[in-house]
């Protein structure tokens, strides 16, 4: 299912950047007939897990099928990115999970399969937070079940990466407000947190540490769109997403993809491609500019933020080559960036989380994808 989910994602993107001919004569298609198709294959809570198809990639030049490959690399090399900037916690959260998943023998039957839910929902949406809501959802085992699990995984060879070489207890009793307490950091941005409260401070996204609103009183940002803002020995620092800065180690990943898929691609998307690779590397806003002008006319975006009035609202662009593919349904021309989950009205599917798509019905429109 991952295989065909990322195919399909990475073909929307082709559609939009690539302007290579199809051969006159496709080979014959071995994808099976849609209606062979499986589409719902379980639901989660209110989340149904959706396989999508590409069909007809098979048919398609070695060339494209190799743009489409680097493409869904470079969108899982930015993924962590996007899970990290939920909450400080996310990713130690979602190693203790995947490591009992992955190690169930002996674990408590009850147990497991309330792991196996929540982690399905934590793939699903990328976090511990609803992607419709951005409310924390939690598990409904007790700690120390959770914690007897862990510690027979360990015992059959799972791996917990520990924070300064804390032993498995303290790194589950650091991680047990995210996992059982949904007063702890109840939602992504708190937009009204109630008098006396600081928007920043009640917030539990991981874009800003250490700062209020009031820190930010004739402060002006060089890096606004693509940096993670912390308050460092009484000062306001930037630290920026860039291969030698935060992140580092995903956008130069990241970027190795997207110049081995420059490499096979059209003219027109390679000088899109070019103008993201100086984007990643230096993170400067003259770059950014440079990779989002009318001149790189398809729908690769680099990662950026909406700060909004209140500067706590956080989004990322459309980006196809960087951590976000869209999705399409039924082969059709509209879509939508994972960032608000949509869907279309009435419609079964929708694009969200990792590993799987997921379907709600909304009254949610789509918008019309933007190609400039």
């Amino acid at each position: 299912m991952r295989a065909q989910v990322l195919v399909l994602l990475a073909a929307g993107s082709l559609a939009a950047a690539c302007s290579t001919p199809a051969p006159t004569e496709a080979p014959a298609s071995t994808a099976p007939a849609a209606a062979e198709h499986t589409y719902l294959l379980e639901r989660v809570d209110d989340a149904a897990v959706v396989q999508l198809y590409a069909d007809g990639f098979s048919s398609l030049p070695l060339e494209q099928k190799t743009l489409i490959w680097h493409l869904s690399q470079a969108a899982l090399a930015g993924r962590d990115i996007y899970i990290d900037q939920k909450h400080h916690d996310a990713l130690a959260m979602r190693g203790v999970l995947e490591q009992i998943v992955a190690h169930p023998d002996g674990v408590d039957p009850a147990t497991l399969a309330e792991v196996q839910r929540y982690t399905k929902l934590f793939w699903i949406n990328n976090g511990p937070y609803n992607n419709l809501t951005a409310r924390k959802f939690v598990l409904t085992c007790t700690p120390e079940a959770l914690a007897a699990a862990a510690r027979t995984a360990a015992a059959g060879g799972a791996t917990f990466a520990t924070q300064d070489g804390e032993p498995l207890d303290a790194l589950l009793a650091r991680l047990q407000p995210m996992f059982f307490d949904p007063a702890v950091d109840p939602i992504v941005t708190n937009k009204t947190p109630g008098p006396g409260k600081d928007i920043l401070l009640s917030s539990a996204n991981n874009l800003y540490s250490g700062v209020a609103m009031d820190d930010l009183a004739g402060f002006t940002e060089q890096c606004g769109l693509n940096s993670r803002l912390v308050k460092r020995d009484g000062r306001l620092v930037e630290e920026v997403y860039r291969v030698d800065g935060r992140y580092g180690r995903q956008i130069a990943e990241i970027v190795r993809h997207l110049e081995a898929a420059r490499d096979v691609a059209p003219a027109p998307t390679a000088k899109a491609l070019d103008a993201l690779i100086a984007f990643y590397r230096t993170g400067a806003q003259a770059d950014r500019e440079n990779a989002t002008s009318p001149g790189c006319r398809t729908r690769i975006r680099p990662w950026t933020r909406s700060t909004g009035s209140s500067r706590s609202t956080w989004t990322r662009a459309a980006s196809r080559a960087a951590g976000r593919p869209w999705c399409y349904v039924n082969q059709g021309r509209r879509a939508a960036s994972r960032r608000s989950a949509p869907t279309r009205s009435g419609s079964r599917i929708t694009c969200r989380g990792r590993r799987s798509t997921a379907s709600r019905t909304s009254r949610a429109s789509w918008p019309t994808p933007s190609t400039s």
